[in-house]
């Protein structure tokens, strides 16, 4: 059987009617499909298709990732994947049995498997890898001409929350603010206030040309993109923000990288950790002035 490539990724989903699974939380697999594949004459017949005899199943396990990681002690690398994709394809078809009462023969589920194996090599071979051997290191990158780019974050250090804000435009910087703030329930809560802030700060320095607003925070990115599907507290306060986008030409909320968002982390961290708030604009601490430099160079 074709070795099935570089990538694959599966997650078994199981349930059984009138059963209760031991659930294994650090890979999602139950024990009673270990049991099952013990007990299936189908699954049987496919190891001995494959090459396979009953010996790989005939141990006992507390849980089915112990097996797993026995067989990973047998099966090299390159047999592995195809396993993982037989043993799919094998639960996949109990599962049309139990619920649809459709099971294929042995050997179908043996071919389909050895398909799927196959078309993952073509993809492989012809497709570029998702994730690059060659990783390269990701930096603020300075915004468009006539754009201005505001990063800002929240972080919580010694049961303190803040927020920092840097603005700068495509020429470098231009503003920065940081400020401590205490009464907060949450981090989501804190990413909040500070947006809400960056968005202040850029009204209070006459800003309304085309503004980019930078955070390393997915869920608050994914809130503002689908903020009619959050009808809480939080989500009330971002549609808010999003609606003085109205005083800029143009304005939007991207997540970059955390190694993109440095400045605003630094302050962060320089605010919970010395108490203290703080409004700067040239006359910005050491420690700051360097890593705008290094953002910079």
């Amino acid at each position: 059987m074709s070795c099935m490539g570089k990538i694959w990724e599966i997650k078994f989903v199981t349930y059984r009617l009138g059963e209760r699974a031991n659930v294994i939380e650090r890979c999602g697999f139950t024990t009673l499909v270990a049991r099952s594949c013990q007990n299936c004459p189908t699954y049987r017949a496919i190891l001995s298709i494959c090459g396979q005899d009953n010996s790989t199943i005939s141990k006992e396990y507390e849980c089915y990732i112990d097996w797993l990681e026995d067989m990973m002690r047998v099966l090299d690398k390159k047999a592995m994947p195809d396993f993982m994709t037989t043993l799919w394809n094998s639960w996949n078809n109990r599962n049309n049995f139990t619920f649809r009462g459709k099971e294929d023969e042995a050997q179908v589920i043996w071919d389909k498997a050895r398909t799927l194996s196959q078309e993952f090599r073509i993809c492989n071979l012809i497709n570029d890898p998702l994730l690059s051997t060659n990783p390269t290191v990701k930096r603020w990158e300075k915004p468009p001409k006539g754009f201005v780019k505001i990063n800002f974050n929240a972080s919580v250090c010694n049961n303190r929350f803040g927020y920092g804000v840097i603005v700068r435009d495509e020429d470098g910087f231009v503003l920065s603010c940081g400020r401590d703030f205490k009464e907060v329930s949450s981090v989501e809560e804190a990413e909040c206030n500070a947006f809400e802030e960056s968005i202040k700060l850029a009204c209070k320095l006459n800003i309304n040309n085309d503004v980019i607003f930078d955070t390393d925070n997915c869920c608050l990115v994914n809130k503002v993109k689908y903020q009619r599907t959050y009808i809480t507290i939080i989500g009330t306060r971002i549609k808010e923000c999003t609606k003085a986008f109205v005083k800029f030409k143009s304005a939007d909320l991207v997540w970059k990288n955390q190694s993109c968002n440095l400045v605003a982390d630094l302050i962060c961290y320089k605010i919970c950790t010395e108490a203290y708030t703080c409004f700067f604009e040239m006359d910005y601490p050491l420690d700051i002035h360097d890593a705008v430099m290094c953002d910079a160079i």
